[in-house]
């Protein structure tokens, strides 16, 4: 077929992209320039190349000036828009800032930042993971844009959606330009969370059933405690904060009665990965009812406590479990 497309996803594109990946040093900024950008006819552009064959053997054989002239000129738009397509990814800068955790099966998102040279325009440019959706843009009215593109997560644990492709067939898809970049963007997949049996009661003083957590109301209140990093914000004394007297966290009456530990020996019936859906499930539905919660998973043991970075420290150590030593 074409030369560009048969290139793509062949394992000779494969060997092309790990070399020219391997001719950079990883980077979590990059400015596309010459030496990164590669560039060559699409199946359009082996046709349109063909007939302008055509048309100069006709034009020779018949000494017609008028067919001269005619093939000369579509010539010219021939190798100018090798100019105009290579043009249009040349001194974009792309910014790869953040990656955004999911739950596995679901889509990872990576958040990237694309900034134009000056006096530029970049159209129909398309950025796509290996594997991943494409996502298609303009970069006109603004000079800088931040947008997502996500990729399959198909495993628990750290995801590295590989090098970043970006391409262009602007302006008239004669051309096919496109570099591959090594952002080193990675990002946690947290086991999927499957509902499972009820966990059992916490061990020794403050174990407690999941389901015998107590309604608070006022009656409950019993006093105020400094706020810690970590804690609810749900809790968070505003009055008092609002009266400049600091951060207080609410205390009430049997709080500490009813934390609940997560344990791994709990769930012995299955296997890995559903034990460590069914603890991803227990998390989810502890922080969202703010209880207090601990984890044990086999050389590992987090003591218990509420709030967001308590449930993100949790939700690591599930997705790492058996893939890394952990502390």
């Amino acid at each position: 077929m074409f030369w560009a497309e048969r290139l793509r996803g062949s394992s000779l594109a494969r060997r092309l992209r790990n070399w020219s990946v391997a001719r950079f040093p990883q980077s979590r900024t990059v400015t596309l320039t010459q030496n990164r950008i590669y560039i060559l006819p699409t199946g359009a552009g082996v046709g349109f190349g063909v007939v302008l064959l055509l048309l100069l053997l006709l034009a020779i054989n018949y000494e017609n000036n008028l067919s001269y002239g005619l093939t000369f000129l579509l010539a010219g738009v021939f190798v100018i828009s090798i100019i105009h397509t290579y043009g249009n990814l040349a001194g974009l800068q792309v910014s790869a800032l953040a990656g955004r955790p999911c739950f596995r099966g679901e889509k990872a998102g990576f958040t990237l930042q694309l900034t134009a040279a000056a006096r530029r325009d970049y159209e129909q440019l398309c950025l796509s993971w290996d594997g991943g959706t494409p996502l298609m843009l303009d970069l006109t009215d603004e000079r800088s844009i931040q947008v997502e593109l996500s990729c399959n997560a198909p495993e628990r644990g750290w995801l590295d959606p590989g090098p970043l492709l970006v391409e262009t067939r602007f302006p008239l898809g004669l051309f096919r330009a496109w570099t591959w970049l090594d952002t080193g963007l990675k990002t946690l997949v947290y086991p999927y969370p499957v509902s499972c049996g009820t966990p059992p009661p916490g061990e020794g003083e403050g174990g407690a059933e999941v389901s015998a957590l107590k309604s608070r109301g006022p009656e409950d209140f019993q006093g105020l405690a400094r706020y810690e990093k970590g804690g609810s914000l749900h809790q968070v004394a505003w009055k008092v904060y609002a009266r400049g007297q600091g951060l207080h966290l609410k205390q009430y009456a049997g709080s500490a009665s009813e934390e609940v530990w997560l344990d791994w020996g709990h769930w012995h019936d299955v296997g890995v990965e559903e034990r460590l859906s069914g603890i991803c499930y227990w998390v989810l539905e502890l922080h969202q009812r703010e209880q207090p919660f601990g984890v044990r998973l086999p050389g590992v043991v987090i003591a218990p406590a509420t709030g967001e970075a308590h449930r993100l420290r949790v939700l690591k150590a599930l997705a790492l479990h058996g893939r890394e030593p952990q502390a």
